[in-house]
């Protein structure tokens, strides 16, 4: 089935995600609808079957609310990477040599569905299977050893499907306030042509939004040379792949603080107006004690 390399790769994400070993064999189909067996594969099997449980959860538990909002919002969540891998950690102490409990499943299994690879992947297995008009529902479970079919079933109905495919690759938009930019190329006519900069040493190129900073050019206000810089705001646009890497789209500079060739910066009007706005409001968060 197509989406059997989206399972996999997801799968192979979570047990990463949770610092397990684990290999996965595929078995030939059983009867009774199309029932295929995943074997996961290591030397503990208490954590094998700790991985299973997460597995089933992180596929068959419907999102409350927009998949986007679930997934990609997420990858910019509260939590670090290092304070989800040491949440997982604890967890997986908890276990130990004891049962397995329901809640640690849980808690777990909501972590790893904050990872933005995992969802991306299990999303395109999703949205494949919509792709199949028989496939009518999926359901997934824990066999254990020497069973014929797990003890308990999570059934997802077809009509659920579309809940986990996310609607946009958009990731949220990240601002960087202040960035320092040197100008490498800038556009000195009318249209909608990009700048050329370097950015934390890497060539890019940028739209100008700061359309009073783009008249003083064109009028010949401001004017460039070898080692021009400017501090501005920029705006950083990016994506999800089809493997759930954030990628780059592009770049806006949506104000221009200040410019410099070299010595001090000259601040622009804009830029004292928005540092101006940027401690008001600073100071109304401190006023009404906002973090």
């Amino acid at each position: 089935m197509g989406g059997h390399q989206g399972a996999l790769a997801a799968f192979a994400q979570i047990a990463q995600l949770l610092g397990l070993s684990a290999e996965l064999e595929s078995s030939a189909y059983r009867e009774g609808g199309l029932r295929e067996v995943w074997r996961f594969l290591g030397n503990n099997d208490k954590q094998l079957t700790f991985l299973a449980l997460v597995v089933t959860l992180v596929f068959s538990r419907i999102p409350v609310s927009d998949p986007e909002m679930d997934a990609l919002n997420k990858e910019v969540q509260k939590l670090t990477i290092e304070e989800k891998r040491l949440a997982i950690q604890k967890l997986k102490r908890e276990i130990g040599t004891g049962d397995i409990k329901d809640k640690s499943v849980s808690d777990v299994a909501s972590l790893v569905d904050g990872d933005v690879k995992v969802v991306t992947r299990r999303s395109n297995f999703y949205r494949q299977l919509l792709g199949y008009d028989k496939v009518t529902a999926l359901s997934l479970g824990d066999i254990p050893e020497g069973a014929d079919h797990p003890l308990i079933e999570h059934r997802v109905e077809r009509s659920a499907f579309q809940k986990f495919v996310l609607l946009t690759d958009k990731l949220p938009l990240e601002v960087v306030d202040p960035a320092q930019l040197e100008i490498i190329a800038p556009v000195l006519k009318e249209g909608k042509y990009q700048w050329k900069g370097a950015y934390l040493g890497e060539r890019i190129t940028f739209a100008m939004g700061d359309e009073a900073f783009k008249s003083d050019v064109l009028t010949g206000k401001v004017s460039f040379q070898h080692g021009s810089t400017i501090e501005c705001v920029l705006n950083i646009h990016r994506k999800v792949d089809e493997i759930g890497e954030a990628v780059i789209t592009g770049y806006t500079v949506t104000t221009v603080l200040s410019k410099s060739d070299g010595g001090l910066g000259q601040e622009t009007l804009q830029g004292k107006r928005h540092r101006f706005g940027k401690r008001q409001s600073e100071g109304q968060g401190k006023l009404f004690g906002q973090p």
